[in-house]
């Protein structure tokens, strides 16, 4: 019988103090930050395993996020759809999408999959304010929430983060993450193995952008409403900043990101540098990178080493 490591012990204690300490007398304050948090880490928890993993740079994730959130929202508010049932027809919807963007795109060389992820949050803000069926320019009010107890909500939240790390652990086991990084590490030498790249593109791509509906459909459920602001920079931004800083290709480090990045935009919600807190997080990320490559994991591997 193998014996307990010591990193999962610690794995462990932190999630139990990370489900019990909002519900601690006056720490209900925490609820909604840290189940933002956990949405934003689920968030860049699917970039990771599309870019970390599958080496596959895409910036335009907040539309596979804004996708599924419209979708649940019109689901569960216009048709009585239960939110659980709304919430994965959601993510499924922007996996869809993501096939149908990714047939086509991810057979070609260069960067235009890059250019289309980046296109694709830009025609989604002009439709979603153009079109009233979405709400056009406000958005739609009135989404029904997962539960009314925000307690129940945060560790679902939680969940669903753990849930999604679990997911991306067995996606890196398994075959396909194996074929994953050989594209990543050689697209050329793992054509030669016999690897079909395309399909393994595609699958690592579908599987991303479902995760990542799943937050922005439990995002939209959390806040009653989803407007074209989900496709601004911000949301678009947050993933890469959040993986990086944490350590891409590891499958904690997108967490880590989340977790310092929202605390510190909980700490500066002034609205005179609300535009530039965000390039300044970026500036400090990739200087961050530049030292450290493998992001604050690489910092801890180094001081628990």
């Amino acid at each position: 019988m193998s014996a307990v490591r010591p990193s999962h012990l610690a794995g462990i204690a932190l999630l139990v103090v990370l489900a019990v300490l909002p519900a601690l007398p006056g720490m209900r304050a925490l609820l909604f930050p840290l189940t933002l948090t956990n949405i934003m880490a689920t968030l860049a928890i699917a970039w990771n395993l599309l870019f970390g993993y599958a080496g596959l740079l895409s910036l335009g994730h907040s539309f596979f996020f804004g996708a599924a959130g419209y979708a649940s929202a019109i689901l569960s508010k216009s048709y009585g759809i239960p939110v659980p049932v709304a919430m994965v027809i959601g993510a499924a919807v922007s996996s869809g999408i993501a096939a149908l963007v990714g047939l086509p795109s991810l057979k070609l060389r260069g960067h235009y999959f890059v250019l289309v992820t980046l296109v694709l949050p830009a025609v989604a803000y002009q439709l979603t304010n153009a079109l009233d069926v979405l709400g056009g320019h406000d958005g739609i009010f009135g989404v029904p929430p997962l539960v009314r107890d925000s307690y129940a909500v945060y560790l679902g939240s939680l969940f669903l983060m753990l849930a999604s790390l679990v997911a991306s652990a067995f996606v890196i086991r398994s075959r396909l993450g194996v074929e994953m990084i050989s594209v990543r590490e050689d697209e050329e030498a793992a054509k030669a193995l016999g690897v079909d790249t395309p399909r393994v593109k595609l699958y690592a791509l579908m599987i991303s952008a479902f995760l990542s509906g799943l937050a922005g459909a439990y995002w939209a459920h959390l806040n009653g409403v989803i407007s074209p602001s989900v496709y601004e920079l911000e949301k678009a931004s947050m993933p890469l900043l959040m993986s990086v800083l944490g350590g891409k290709g590891t499958l904690l480090g997108p967490v880590i990101g989340a977790y310092v990045i929202q605390t510190l935009f909980e700490s500066l919600k002034i609205e005179a540098i609300a535009t530039a807190r965000l390039f300044v997080f970026a500036a400090a990320t990739f200087a961050i990178y530049r030292i450290f490559p493998q992001g604050l994991m690489g910092v801890l591997r180094r001081v628990i080493g």
